[in-house]
């Protein structure tokens, strides 16, 4: 049997993308409504608001900004049936936080499934679409990995996409910034295109998808600037300048009429309120602290989550960030790799002039994380192909490092000696190989390697299929009502996905 025949067989690759899309869709949408917890308040913010819209046709939801007292509509405490979750808000009428197309889209979804707008809206059912934009990142990020990267690649970032705990819970909040990460995604890949196919036919739409992207949340028409700048740039380079100011015209024009859609929105709400909330989010506390930040608080709502693969991707981000030549010579597009750096620091930007100096509002993120996972990807593939002491280091450092997100008060960690005689084993091939410089000790350490790299995936599986259960365990956690995509899981193989009883009670 030839192995490399079948692993470049059209079908073989086709069979295996649809396998990995069907898997991380099923890891991602288990116990959904449950992880992150069903108390969400900022998710609440967007389909009260939607929910009200839908049915009374003006915007209700809680704020902590200055809203005149007139507004308010009610103070004090919303639960769910008169039980948990249970939240404790205030309530302004009309509601101009946030523009209104992501909050209908979620309070669209609580509408059909009859949820009641006076109470605490069920996880259930608002994060119904976000699961369904995550699985269409994840084919983005395969297009995007595996033409600039190569089949395997993609391959391997929609796996890291649809594993590591961080990405997998961002992924399914009902947050705008995962639609605006999912239209990112899109734009990004149209300007691939347009770079290598030179077709300005491919950058019509983008207007469109950065207008839906700002009408689900303000920070959405800061995805203009990384277009313009993409667009001018290859034109000019190509000494077609005409071509690059009747294309940037077309960008900002045909944005135009989304902003001033949601202008609009906002006059005809109430004039006086929008202008004072707009004032207010336009001078939100931000400072130099921000990229610090960004690097030290991994997040998918308000508590940190010390995911080892998460922080492995950022180390990687650096590394990349440092190496990049992309800005030593802007007469050359043709690095589409270090273009993925770009959009990275791009969106991490994004973050930085809008999401706060030291609010632990990850959501403003999340639209990195997609292009954070094919520089993970890059990151592995350069440890596995190095394969020397220090990134035997950092693969059994970091990689195995999820294993603690699987104990709690019941379940035990690693014992410290079984850790350290671990340690000491996966490190040892590759100080030898440094000795002896031996190719049977250089396979050893990339067979190591890759075996850590796997273990560690599994790790992640089964802590984001057993996340509540692990959280819940020994405490009393809110749960609202399942859906068949919340009960969805492998046949037969979801038994070694479960874990056991504890050890102990």
């Amino acid at each position: 049997m030839n192995l490399k025949k079948i692993f470049k067989d059209k079908y073989f690759r086709i069979f295996i993308f649809f396998l990995i899309l069907y898997s991380t869709f099923i890891i991602r949408a288990h116990n959904y409504e449950k992880v992150p917890p069903a108390n969400h308040l900022d998710e609440m913010l967007y389909s009260w608001s939607g929910l009200y819209l839908i049915e009374t046709g003006i915007p209700v939801s809680w704020s902590t900004l200055d809203y005149p007292k007139k507004a308010e509509v009610f103070s004090g405490e919303v639960t769910y049936k008169g039980g948990i979750p249970n939240v404790w808000v205030t309530l302004y009428r009309p509601w101009l936080d946030e523009p209104p197309l992501f909050s209908l889209i979620v309070g669209w979804f609580a509408h059909i499934n009859h949820a009641v707008r006076t109470d605490v809206i069920p996880s259930s059912y608002i994060r119904i679409p976000v699961i369904f934009f995550a699985a269409l990142t994840s084919i983005m990020i395969f297009l995007i990995a595996k033409k600039i990267s190569g089949y395997w690649t993609g391959i391997l970032s929609m796996i890291l996409f649809g594993t590591i705990p961080l990405f997998v819970f961002a992924s399914r909040s009902a947050m705008p910034e995962n639609l605006i990460a999912l239209i990112l995604t899109v734009i990004f890949y149209l300007l691939l295109n347009f770079l290598e196919k030179d077709k300005s036919w491919l950058i019509y739409p983008i207007p469109i998808l950065i207008g839906i992207a700002g009408l689900s949340k303000p920070t959405g028409y800061l995805l203009l600037p990384f277009v313009l700048f993409i667009v001018f740039t290859h034109y000019y380079q190509s000494k077609a300048v005409k071509s690059a100011i009747y294309s940037s015209l077309y960008l900002i024009l045909a944005t135009i009429p989304f902003l001033f859609a949601y202008f609009a929105y906002g006059y005809l709400m109430d004039a006086a309120i929008f202008k004072n909330i707009l004032a207010i989010q336009s001078n939100r506390p931000i400072g130099f602290g921000s990229l610090a930040w960004y690097f030290i608080t991994p997040a998918y709502k308000t508590d940190l989550l010390k995911d080892s693969w998460f922080v492995f991707c950022l180390l990687s981000s650096a590394y990349f960030i440092f190496t990049t030549k992309f800005f030593k010579n802007l007469r050359d597009l043709s690095d589409r790799s270090s273009l993925v750096i770009f959009v990275f620091v791009y969106t991490v930007i994004m973050v930085m002039i809008s999401g706060g100096e030291n609010d632990l509002l990850a959501w403003y993120r999340f639209p990195s994380y997609p292009f954070l996972a094919i520089i993970g990807a890059w990151g592995l593939q350069y440890l596995v192909k190095k394969a020397d002491f220090f990134s035997s280091f950092i693969v059994a450092g970091m990689l195995l490092g999820n294993r603690m997100l699987l104990a709690n008060d019941f379940r035990d960690n690693i014992h410290p000696g079984l850790y350290r005689n671990i340690l000491s084993a996966l490190l040892l091939p590759s100080i030898l190989r440094g000795v002896f410089n031996l190719n049977i000790l250089d396979r050893i350490s990339k067979g190591l390697i890759i075996g850590v790299i796997i273990v560690g995936i599994y790790f992640n599986i089964i802590y984001i299929y057993n996340a509540f259960e692990i959280a819940c365990e020994s405490k009393t956690c809110p749960i609202v009502p399942s859906t068949v995509l919340s009960t969805l899981h492998f046949p037969f193989f979801w038994r070694f996905m479960v874990l056991g009883k504890p050890d102990r009670y």
